[in-house]
């Protein structure tokens, strides 16, 4: 009896374990900032996943020309796929709505509420203010 419970024990931490791991692998940084050589510019976005106690969070930024402010948002994390919403009110400098993602090795494919993060795809890079 003692050793049934032992393997169901070590079968949830098992587990748990091998969901956290995939869950890890939506960390790291994403980054599509780039400055224009004549004006000095900044355009594009950069979305740095990190986890926190209750799951994930991110820190995200986007440029027009002058880059937003950044702002922490919480992620919603299955495997490989995020999902997150900003705000009406954000200065980060991303349309307000829903977004969803897909992280891979080489970056993260960003869907957003309009142009142009619909099929957005953002490399796994330094951070542009590194």
């Amino acid at each position: 009896m003692k050793l049934s419970h032992a393997l169901i024990i070590l079968i949830l931490i098992i587990t748990g374990s091998v969901a956290f791991a995939e869950n890890r692998k939506v960390t790291g940084l994403f980054s599509t900032f780039d400055a224009s050589a004549k004006s000095g510019d900044i355009s594009g976005a950069e979305i740095h996943v990190v986890p926190n106690p209750a799951g994930f969070s991110a820190i995200v930024q986007a440029s027009e020309g002058a880059p937003g402010f950044p702002e922490v948002i919480d992620l919603n994390v299955n495997g490989t796929k995020i999902e997150f919403s900003i705000p009406e009110n954000s200065a980060s400098g991303f349309p307000p709505g829903k977004y969803f993602g897909t992280v891979t090795r080489k970056g993260l494919t960003l869907n957003g509420p309009v142009y142009p993060y619909k099929d957005y795809f953002m490399p796994r890079t330094d951070s542009f203010w590194q």
